[in-house]
């Protein structure tokens, strides 16, 4: 996948179309039978719509593939002659680093359901919100800050939604947004291009290329919060670790030791004990 995104970055060149390959479950258990019969096939219905060639998120201008999984958990169920009314929490993730998890879901829905086309749907336009999230997620390994423009198709879904009857959750979804777009989260951000950027060189076997963006990568990683910093290192210490390793960049093992005394441990496994002077 690395290389593949980089070739489009480094030679300019155009590659395979990017494709989002979706995973959809639905739990309908704490539904009524009469709801369960309504909503059966939803999930195959939502993974169809959702790698529709046609979709603006599958398109030419991307050179990888995106998993995305999506669990649809519906909680409550209130029929209605004109359209019957669900509640649901979601969670939606690429199997790796991002995950948003939705427990304000509310929607209605007519069935047979079909997703509604050029227009705010209350049901698929949320997935479609956390879709946007992931590829801006995505894209920002890519380029730096490279997700804006996706981020913006997030902000146009959420903006959609203020026409709707079915309101409950968008707040807190603007603020989800608001934060990942934020002044605040620009150095996390940063920290996500350089870091991906280095492993992809460190994978290439390109060392001094990988030492130069894992050099800014530390720095953009100890002037995050602690938490933020904590919860990075506990996914990928031994990644960046052995990239660091492979590098040779001495003093970037010295920095990472300093700053994650937790992993010690894992460190010595991998750059051996340090030796007192």
């Amino acid at each position: 996948m690395w290389s593949a995104v980089f070739c489009i970055l480094l030679c300019g060149k155009m590659s395979v179309a990017q494709l989002i390959y979706p995973e959809v479950t639905a739990d309908l258990q704490r539904l009524p039978e009469e709801a369960r019969v309504k909503l059966a096939g939803i999930d195959s219905l939502v993974a169809l719509y959702l790698k529709d060639t046609r979709q603006p998120w599958n398109r030419d201008d991307g050179g990888y593939d995106l998993d995305v999984q999506v669990s649809i958990f519906f909680t409550d169920y209130s029929p209605n002659p004109q359209e019957d009314k669900f509640k649901a929490n979601l969670i939606v993730t690429n199997k790796r680093d991002a995950r948003f998890e939705d427990k304000r879901w509310e929607f209605g829905m007519r069935t047979p359901y079909t997703p509604t086309q050029g227009s705010f749907d209350p049901f698929v336009s949320v997935i479609e919100f956390y879709v946007w999230l992931l590829i801006a997620n995505e894209e920002d390994k890519y380029e730096k800050l490279g997700g804006d423009r996706y981020y913006e198709k997030a902000r146009s879904v959420q903006l959609s939604s203020t026409s709707s009857i079915y309101y409950t959750g968008w707040d807190k979804r603007s603020d989800l947004l608001r934060e990942l777009t934020s002044e605040g989260n620009k150095n996390y951000r940063e920290f996500v291009f350089f870091y991906f950027t280095g492993l992809y060189f460190n994978d290439e076997s390109l060392f001094e290329d990988a030492k130069a963006y894992l050099h800014y990568a530390l720095l953009r990683l100890d002037a995050l919060p602690i938490e933020k910093r904590n919860e990075v290192l506990d996914h990928e210490h031994a990644a960046l670790a052995e990239a660091l390793k492979n590098c040779n960049y001495a003093r970037g093992i010295d920095v990472l030791r300093q700053m994650d005394p937790i992993h010690k441990d894992a460190y010595d496994q991998i750059f051996g004990s340090p030796t007192t002077p």
